[in-house]
């Protein structure tokens, strides 16, 4: 018997790497309906097991009576894999795995992560959150004390302390259109047997603009790592160039324009692409130009910064422009900075591109002649449209914005206008780019289009404004760093195509 033992652990020792310790340790279950889990003694993954294709959920645990199947059973857990089709990571599924180094998910379903998922995961350094995540619970990270960085998505609300006590915190990017709690990134020290909160002063790479000095501690930052921020806009993400003459002098109106609206859309930090310089301080100081010298009510502009597909779809155009009343006698004003894109798989078919799209998926972006026939279908009095992008596949810095036609230019379809009274300013023409004005710290079609409002204050009529920006813009652009043509252009629909010279702001 002895010898047949011996013999046993020799063969063993004799087994490809890591395949004896998966064989012992493989084991699997399911946890929920639909929901199945396999451990191969490394990773544990988690699937859809939902034959009709369902989404399904990881149930919520706690960490006394209802414990995972993967915790009760003392699995030593290094990374977790959790499939597509799975939208929610259920409270304290993962919690006190102090094993546990990465999280990955395999597909983008996962919209919220419940209280304490990964409480006390004191070794989990690398996880990507989906983009898709939209809710992140109570203390869902707390005690991640080797999670180094953190990147949290667009329009994801992070409860209390979702990351309390990471201690090991040195990168915070947020989204914009992120929603914060109270202390999320703080640290918990005992003072005298009372709880306090350390606040953290690590590298800012990301802030939604709601975050500044005066608050910061209510988040869990320090006010002076926010200033820094703020102030600077360091780490190369400058939203703020306060280097021209047209953002320092912005004369005041003497009209109300009450029955004007305007839509402003600054579009510079791309989840999958290149980056669009001085996007946000384009729309920015536009926005300031439409209220304090067109006179537009502060309440009538919606700035929307970094803006998503459905935000410019949902939240903007049907939840805002569709919902204001009695728009045949109101005038709209839509002003866009960032990424166009053609579909080179369909006649080079112009598409805006938010900022979760991949420029290598024009077609989930926003195609450029639908928004133009949406605006036309508002049946506002009259809809002016100022868009500092081009369609060519390059950017303001000569980068290709499409996978594989990095510095070459496309001639994109020209997009049809639809009806209604629309008029559109375009920054460029066919396969031009729309170049930034580094000098400036504005796209070189933005800095004509305020330099025109500063001197008229407003008063100009489209005609001679589009004269002037095509002159001035055509003649500058050879003498930049990219030494590039770019001719704005100028058309309206059939129903203003009399008129729109005439027209005014």
């Amino acid at each position: 018997m002895k010898k047949y033992i011996i013999l046993f652990f020799a063969a063993l020792l004799c087994l490809p790497s890591g395949w004896a310790k998966s064989s012992i340790y493989k084991t699997e279950g399911t946890c929920g309906p639909d929901v199945k889990w396999a451990f191969d003694g490394l990773t544990l993954t988690i699937v859809n097991a939902s034959k009709e294709g369902a989404y399904v959920a990881i149930p919520d645990y706690d960490m006394k009576h209802n414990i995972a199947p993967w915790t009760k059973k003392k699995l030593d857990v290094k990374k977790v894999q959790i499939g597509s089709g799975i939208t929610r990571v259920g409270s304290c599924s993962f919690a006190g795995m102090e094993n546990l180094q990465e999280v990955v998910f395999l597909g983008r379903d996962v919209v919220q992560i419940g209280w304490g998922a990964f409480l006390g995961c004191s070794r989990l350094r690398n996880i990507s959150l989906p983009i898709g995540l939209r809710n992140i619970e109570t203390i869902a990270f707390a005690r991640c004390t080797s999670l180094n960085s953190v990147k949290i998505p667009d329009q994801c609300r992070v409860a209390d302390q979702a990351f309390v006590s990471c201690t090991n915190l040195q990168s915070v990017e947020l989204s914009p259109t992120a929603i914060l709690g109270r202390h999320v990134f703080a640290n918990e020290v005992k003072i005298n047997n009372r709880v306090r909160h350390a606040l953290y002063s690590g590298e800012v790479r990301r802030l939604p603009t709601y975050i500044n000095a005066g608050n910061a501690a209510e988040y869990g930052f320090t006010p002076a790592i926010v200033e820094k921020f703020t102030a600077g806009r360091v780490l190369d993400i400058d939203y703020d160039y306060m280097t021209s003459g047209v953002d320092s002098i912005i004369p005041q109106g003497y009209f109300a324009r009450n029955n004007t609206y305007a839509l402003i859309i600054g579009n510079q930090n791309y989840r999958f692409v290149s980056d669009v310089p001085y996007a946000i301080h384009d729309a920015r100081v536009f926005a300031e130009y439409c209220q304090k010298t067109l006179g537009i009510p502060a309440q009538n502009i919606h700035l929307t910064e970094d803006a998503t597909k459905q935000m410019i779809l949902e939240e903007e155009l049907e939840d805002w422009v569709e919902r204001i009343p009695d728009r045949e006698k109101k005038s709209l004003i839509v002003y866009y900075a960032g990424h166009g894109v053609p579909d080179v798989k369909n006649k080079n078919k112009a598409y805006i591109l938010p900022t979760d799209v991949r420029g290598t998926s024009p077609q989930r972006g926003i195609a450029l002649d639908a928004f133009y026939s949406k605006l036309g279908e508002l049946a506002f009095h009259q809809t002016s449209v100022f868009l500092d992008a081009c369609f060519s596949g390059v950017n303001r810095e000569n980068e290709g914005v499409t996978d594989g036609l990095r510095g070459v230019e496309i001639e994109a379809e020209e997009a049809e206008l639809g009806g209604g009274s629309v008029v559109v300013f375009s920054a460029a023409q066919g396969n031009e780019t729309a170049q930034g004005y580094p000098e400036q710290g504005h796209g070189l079609f933005t800095y004509y289009l305020l330099k025109e409002m500063q001197e008229t204050g407003g008063m100009i009529n489209f005609g001679l404004l589009s004269d002037r920006l095509q002159r001035n813009v055509s003649t500058r652009a050879p003498q930049l760093k990219m030494r590039k043509a770019q001719t704005p252009a100028t058309t309206a629909t059939q129903q203003a195509a009399e008129t729109w010279r005439e027209m005014q702001f």
